[in-house]
């Protein structure tokens, strides 16, 4: 594929809230006047960033069942449940076939950690509403193929950015020198702070050197964790990039961690890329 490159996007508060919870809307507005304003924001997004903002995927991953309080015989059903609904790390790639008939991709449902889409779609852009968490992007420079996945800390636990890559590995054949990561904005390890262990860490050994106690409080370094799984799949250091914006601080994107005590920072902003055409076949630079 020729004349083509990856471009990254990020929405602001400025462009308005990203998804459709109505906590994040007026009291008293319905389904409708909600869908209705985020199918508005969405074309001026894509104005801005020149692609057809009705032209956004989003996946419906799987979060790990609640097991708190439950008995064993509950448990054991409850993951039953969740294990069948798909595999870890399950990818789906775009295809032209799926998105036929569809005037608005935000109601192509599809069940995945992981979504892929070529530069034969150019224009057809992925992207995830986030607030702290970081949204990994993972693409096969030669092939020019995309995955994108959401990586809160639940699914960096569960290994997620390194199931990634195996998922890339097994639709494209793609070499190692070939793979390049790019992570867009998060909540960076400085600010980002429980009272505790969080409830969502299991895996400690995914999390060696990532959780520091500093002052009471237990700094998470999802950064490093995501680097070192990366790292063990052989991914080259330098072609490992990640957003140097701070959700918790830049004044620009929804925080959640900021939104106790600035409800101005409530809401979920669009991390994203999709392919465009190019005169150059050399990569666009990114905002991040």
């Amino acid at each position: 594929m020729i004349n083509v490159n990856l471009k990254y996007f990020y929405s602001t508060i400025e462009d308005g809230n990203m998804n459709t919870s109505p906590r994040f809307y007026k009291e008293g507005m319905t389904k409708e006047e909600i869908r209705k304003d985020f199918t508005e924001r969405r074309i001026k997004l894509g104005e801005k960033e020149r692609f057809n903002g009705l032209n956004i995927i989003t996946p419906i991953q799987k979060s790990r069942p609640n097991l708190e309080g439950k008995t064993e015989e509950e448990k054991q059903n409850l993951l039953k449940k969740y294990n069948q609904k798909y595999p870890d790390g399950y990818y789906v790639r775009i295809t032209e076939e799926m998105i036929e008939g569809y005037e608005d991709l935000y109601d192509l449902d599809i069940y995945s950690d992981i979504l892929m889409i070529g530069a034969e779609l150019p224009k057809i852009a992925l992207s995830y509403p986030v607030a702290d968490c970081p949204v990994v992007f993972i693409e096969d420079t030669k092939n020019k193929v995309v995955a994108m996945a959401y990586c809160g800390g639940e699914y960096i636990d569960r290994r997620l950015p390194s199931q990634m890559i195996d998922a890339i590995r097994e639709e494209t054949d793609a070499k190692t020198e070939d793979i390049k990561v790019f992570v867009g904005p998060y909540a960076h390890k400085e600010n980002f702070t429980y009272d505790g262990i969080p409830k969502w860490v299991q895996d400690f050994s995914v999390w060696s050197m990532a959780l520091v106690n500093k002052s009471g409080y237990v700094h998470i370094d999802m950064e490093l964790a995501i680097k070192n799984q990366l790292l063990k799949q052989g991914i080259d250091i330098s072609n490992i990039e990640f957003s140097c914006l701070d959700t918790i601080t830049d004044p620009r994107l929804y925080s959640n961690n900021r939104a106790r005590f600035d409800v101005e920072k409530e809401g979920r902003f669009y991390s994203g890329c999709f392919y465009e055409k190019s005169k150059a076949l050399q990569k666009s630079k990114s905002r991040y």
